[in-house]
């Protein structure tokens, strides 16, 4: 058994918003080693490139190149979760610690997620290693939707579900869109491809997702947004 937040889209993995600091806590999972660095001397395979391969193709993924993002996660699942990324969402890492009880189930996650352009990698710290895969979709999303723009596929991937937007609503201090998918009882506050917030009720059971603060000033520290030099790499797909 599993509780995830509703993750429209998972080609995309969209996430943010602004709001008042919170300080950083120090994890296991904040602190990984020496990193690897991708190449980008020759154009990769669609599926493999990097986030630098995917910039210089024309895709953006969010409608801001670069920011550090605080959230705090209620009902069921409790915990916290901080995003870094850079190169317009293509490279990108979300520490994720929670904890879930929903009746007699308990579960507790400590992880890494990272993202670098078309590949993207699970990081567990307690074993080091990382299961990585593949993501053809984003190519076939674009030309589905035909635009290199991801924030116009995740809002018409929303409307494809039943989505509808129902109004505009200032949160943390900008303007957001807000949508509703009925079948699914969820809502969500939506920024330049973000998701500040999110509500939902699936099977009556409450998940609320609040980003924080989002922080675009700062430098995105290299060794915070990318999978450890010393990870055990896995291909899972």
């Amino acid at each position: 058994m599993a509780f995830r937040f509703f993750l429209f889209f998972a080609m995309t993995y969209l996430l943010a918003c602004t709001g008042e600091q919170v300080p950083e806590t120090t994890t296991a999972t904040e602190q990984p080693a020496k990193v690897v660095q991708t190449s980008t001397a020759e154009s990769s395979p669609i599926g493999t490139r990097s986030a630098m391969e995917m910039v210089a193709a024309g895709y953006k993924r969010y409608g801001i190149e670069k920011g550090i993002l605080y959230y705090r996660l209620d009902g069921a699942v409790k915990g916290t979760e901080t995003i870094y990324f850079d190169n317009w969402g293509w490279r990108e890492a979300k520490y994720i610690n929670t904890k879930t009880q929903v009746g007699n189930f308990r579960e507790e996650t400590n992880m890494v997620n990272y993202l670098d352009g078309e590949k993207r990698y699970e990081y567990d710290p307690a074993t080091n290693t990382a299961n990585w895969f593949e993501s053809p979709q984003v190519a076939k999303a674009a030309e589905k939707y035909g635009t290199k723009d991801m924030t116009i596929v995740g809002d018409e991937m929303i409307k494809n579900m039943g989505g509808r937007k129902v109004k505009t609503e200032e949160f943390a201090g900008v303007e957001c869109d807000v949508w509703e998918i009925d079948r699914y009882k969820t809502t969500l506050w939506m920024w330049k491809g973000l998701t500040l917030k999110e509500r939902s009720k699936t099977d009556n059971i409450p998940i609320g997702r609040t980003c924080l603060v989002i922080d675009q000033d700062k430098p995105i520290p290299e060794e915070k947004i990318t999978v450890p030099e010393n990870a055990k790499l896995v291909k899972a797909n």
